[in-house]
């Protein structure tokens, strides 16, 4: 995901909160997050596949830890809650 595609998500999200919604908007609103949420998840699970197989090779490990950080930090603004993995 490209920074510009992180920043367009967050302005989306703050146009939504700026704006008073009626119930059906708002479960609109809540189905799109969950969705965004199980994306969200699908790509985490993605990267540590790709971290495990291809951990050894440079810049892998770090392209996987910068998207690792875009990801936290929409997930932070939706204040959506990381279920960690044991």
């Amino acid at each position: 995901m490209a920074k510009s595609e992180t920043k367009e998500i967050l302005e989306i999200v703050n146009f939504i909160k700026d704006y008073m919604a009626t119930s059906e908007e708002m479960a609109e609103v809540n189905t799109r997050l969950s969705s965004i949420e199980r994306e969200l998840a699908s790509i985490n699970r993605r990267l540590d596949a790709l971290k495990e197989q291809f951990g050894n090779l440079k810049g892998v490990t770090k392209e996987i830890d910068d998207l690792r950080g875009r990801i936290r930090v929409i997930e932070q603004h939706l204040k959506i809650k990381r279920k960690e993995v044991a």
